[in-house]
């Protein structure tokens, strides 16, 4: 049996090989409590009840055989500790963008939520749809988050026809500047960091973790603008349950920016940010290698004649969008991680760009560097 290589590395750096792959009896299996319900605005701290995720017992668990293939071989006389996945049942359908991805629900481990970072309260909410195709249903219960560089509640305005005859070089709809105190310019919020980590990523080179951007993917974009405004994030912080080795989550992303701006300096971004023992980076791509932005791949739907049914009715037509995308990316059972969804446009404040994030789940495929991959 091979040892789920996440815990044979952490058992390593504890100094407590012998909890991993030693020749003993199966230690007892964990859930994990993690961290005390919370949720931070500005600073200050805020409890939720029942229906909006309270609770921070630990859920059951079922049993995953996803054991990867990576890791040492406990075969010799060892026993490795299975990977076990927490038991999930939706809480959504309330305006909570956090329950909405499917985080904080009764009796499953909890995270600690962060909104200390400027930004503005309309660019953050949920929906239960979008456009007419009804592609954009919810991943997981009966809502999803949205955050975006502009009002989300835009999202429902039609563009008009009238767009078009103009070039889309100014759009009706979605087309707002937050403000410039949601300006960060040519830094992140902290722990985000632009710049590359070096010729190789963090795992194949591990002492790169926390020195910049583990895949080496924002830079390149992030440089054709140099400025983000409108910045907008959703921001946590985890214990791993001690049974997972593995996260994954969900999400689609769309720009106003395209079809006028497609290729230029205007090029808003998505970035998918982990902070871990193991991984300091973006952790959201599209099939090149390139962070989630105008200018990268992925955008399955580009709507130039503005006759496409996923975004009929909403502001992305004549735009353009992905598909549901899935990200996966491994984590060491037991640390603390901080995960960070934040969307922001470049160069300008202004053609809005959005995320829709859902199905946040806990797994066991750590054994291999984040990846990301089109749902189905």
């Amino acid at each position: 049996m091979m040892c789920p290589p996440r815990i044979h590395i952490l058992a390593l750096s504890l100094g407590l090989l012998t909890a991993a792959c030693e020749g003993r009896d199966e230690p007892e299996q964990q859930t994990g409590p993690g961290l005390t319900q919370g949720l931070t605005t500005n600073g200050s701290e805020g409890g939720t009840d029942a229906t909006s995720g309270g609770g921070g017992e630990s859920g059951d668990v079922k049993f995953d055989v996803g054991m990867g293939t990576g890791g040492s071989d406990c075969s010799e006389g060892g026993n490795c500790p299975e990977c076990t996945v927490p038991e999930h049942t939706p809480c959504d359908g309330t305006n909570d963008p956090i329950t909405a991805i499917g985080l904080n629900c009764p009796g499953e481990p909890q995270v600690q939520v962060d909104y200390s970072t400027p930004q503005h309260p309309g660019a953050i909410g949920v929906r239960t749809n979008f456009g007419q195709a009804g592609v954009f249903a919810p991943r997981e219960g009966q809502n999803y988050a949205v955050i975006g560089s502009g009002f989300v509640a835009d999202l429902d305005n039609p563009t008009p026809d009238a767009d078009a005859t103009l070039g889309h070089v100014s759009p009706t709809e979605c087309n707002d500047d937050l403000g410039a105190e949601y300006d960060p310019g040519t830094t992140l919020p902290p722990p985000l960091m632009t710049n590359d980590v070096g010729a190789v990523d963090c795992t194949e080179d591990p002492s790169l973790v926390g020195t910049g951007d583990c895949s080496n993917t924002i830079q390149g974009q992030f440089s054709q603008g140099n400025s983000a405004n409108d910045y907008t994030e959703i921001r946590f912080t985890a214990t791993v349950p001690d049974s997972v080795t593995s996260f994954s989550y969900d999400f689609a992303f769309f720009s106003t920016e395209y079809p006028y701006y497609y290729g230029s300096a205007f090029n808003d971004m998505y970035v998918g940010w982990l902070q871990s023992e193991i991984w300091t980076g973006n952790i959201s791509f599209d099939e090149m290698g390139n962070p989630i932005s105008l200018n990268a791949g992925f955008l399955d739907y580009r709507d130039d004649a503005g006759t496409l049914p996923a975004l009929a009715g909403t502001c992305m037509r004549y735009h353009a969008g992905t598909k549901w995308l899935s990200t996966t990316a491994g984590v060491v059972p037991g640390e603390q991680i901080t995960v960070v969804f934040a969307i922001f446009d470049l160069s300008d404040s202004i053609l809005d760009s959005y995320a829709f994030i859902d199905n946040f789940q806990w797994g066991c495929e750590g054994d291999s560097k984040p990846t990301t991959k089109p749902v189905g």
